[in-house]
């Protein structure tokens, strides 16, 4: 037809979607000054082979801006990113980022994606300058029309998770500097050196060099009240882009260091979101304001180790922090035994043994949904069932699909149950699978819409979970989490 126009997307290169270990990174941090991405490289193929270099959804990738980068390790992050430099001039120190990034992989992480969104903004920055940043690390914030994942035009900053089914955990390491406030620096003495006088010949003046200028005399990024309420919308912002994907994502945030009272508990409830708190101390955070690194990326790196060695439905708490060696503030005795906190934020702290890790949980309102290893699990049955979902999408709707699901539900369940996932002396009392008539209505029936229900009772003190897979006639599979029952 005339004025109509047909454009194929390029076709999307799955790598394991079911696995529960791979982070996405967002955030500021300059490309490295040798850093040249030929069109022979690995990684120019990998962004041509889904469909980001030339037309029609080309972006410019000699710069990587606003690409995901595949990194398999930390050197590979090094060589493209100059993540120790803030600044040109080299006088701001360290990158958020790349912090993060670093402790991800020392903590056990095997793969990430990282999306550089820009350079990073001076560090006496004004907070109005910083927070209008934000819109380019989460897409829809502050009003903007969100990211479709339909629409790949519309993918920046964390919205490039609808093209990354392999990704569970989403990390913007630097949305706690955008929404601090202006940070203040701190006057340190400059030492007084007396040398002995001394006869020279005369010689021509050379300029002096620049004064020595660390980021030890800049403070960390403090929240004041205005502060944790930027904090709470962009973190909603966020909760509503990645609620759009596909797969059931997580996002890891770091709760901003408060300039008074902690106000963690303005956070959005949602299960989609782990907290992580108190601040630390790295090989990684000596370029840092205050050598202080937001946790998410310590958390991430932790809950990604997790799951490659003990299984992602394991609780991750008590897990040691790797090279991490310090946290700041040391919470007393009754801030850790405070329910409010330890019941909501992910906290890590000295013990005997060490630093650790001391919980493990989420926002989620539902009390018995909130540790993270049942959100985890719901997370990897959900993926799995979707999979499964996807391979009958076009098959007609009748009995015989039904059972098809059914079958492949129950053996799906059968072997997290042999894994000692689930509750029971025999799969009758760990799950139950259900795809038939009971299930559906007439109309779900007269609309080729099959429902299977999932329900399990997980290896931990909680009621019975129920998940619902439904396959839609026109090709969308949304796995809806139900409630505790």
């Amino acid at each position: 037809m005339p004025g109509v126009i047909f454009e194929d997307q390029a076709p999307r290169v799955e790598s394991g979607a079911n696995r529960m270990d791979i982070a996405l990174f967002v955030g500021f941090v300059r490309l490295a000054a040798g850093a040249v991405i030929s069109e022979d490289s690995p990684l120019f193929q990998w962004l041509d082979q889904r469909g980001w270099i030339g037309k029609p959804y080309g972006r410019p990738w000699q710069t990587l801006y606003d690409l995901p980068v595949p990194i398999e390790n930390w050197p590979q992050f090094e060589a493209l990113f100059d993540w120790q430099n803030r600044t040109a001039d080299n006088r701001d120190g360290a990158t958020y980022l790349g912090a993060a990034v670093r402790s991800f992989f020392a903590q056990g992480g095997r793969k990430c994606y990282v999306v550089r969104v820009g350079d990073p903004w001076p560090l006496q920055t004004s907070s109005g300058e910083r927070l209008e940043r934000i819109g380019a690390l989460i897409p829809g914030h502050s009003g903007r029309l969100l990211p479709s994942p339909r629409d790949r035009r519309s993918w920046s900053g964390i919205g490039h998770v609808f093209g990354l089914p392999d990704v569970s955990f989403v990390c913007i390491p630097d949305l706690v500097d955008a929404v601090a406030t202006d940070r203040t620096q701190i006057e340190v003495p400059a030492p007084v050196i007396v040398a002995p006088e001394e006869f020279v010949e005369c010689s021509a003046l050379e300029p002096e060099p620049p004064a020595d200028r660390t980021v030890r005399d800049i403070g960390a990024p403090l929240c004041d009240e205005s502060g944790f309420a930027n904090w709470k919308r962009a973190l909603q912002s966020a909760i509503d882009v990645i609620s759009r994907a596909a797969y059931k994502v997580e996002l890891i945030a770091a709760v901003p260091m408060p300039r008074g009272e902690l106000a963690f508990d303005t956070a959005p409830p949602e299960s989609r979101l782990q907290l992580a708190y108190p601040w630390m101390r790295t090989p990684g955070s000596a370029g840092l304001p205050a050598q202080l690194e937001s946790p998410d990326g310590v958390l991430t790196g932790i809950l990604a180790q997790n799951a490659l060695m003990r299984g992602t439905y394991t609780s991750a708490a008590n897990l040691h922090t790797g090279d991490a060696f310090d946290v700041f503030p040391v919470l007393d005795r009754h801030e850790q035994q405070d329910r409010r906190l330890i019941e909501r934020v992910s906290i890590f702290g000295p013990t005997p043994d060490g630093l650790r890790l001391l919980s493990d949980v989420t926002m989620s309102e539902v009390e018995e949904q909130r540790p993270g290893s049942v959100n985890r699990l719901v997370a990897t049955i959900v993926r799995a069932a979707r999979e499964l979902g996807e391979e009958v999408t076009f098959e007609s709707s009748g009995e015989r699909l039904w059972a098809e699901v059914e079958g492949r539900l129950d053996a799906l369940m059968r072997g997290l149950w042999l894994e000692g996932i689930f509750n029971g002396t025999s799969p009758s009392e760990a799950y139950r699978v259900r795809c038939d008539a009971t299930t559906m209505s007439q109309n779900d029936i007269d609309n080729g819409r099959v429902i299977a229900i999932a329900q399990f009772n997980a290896a931990l003190p909680i009621d019975t979970i129920t998940v619902l897979l439904i396959v839609n006639e026109n090709t969308q599979i949304p796995t809806i989490e139900g409630e505790a029952a």
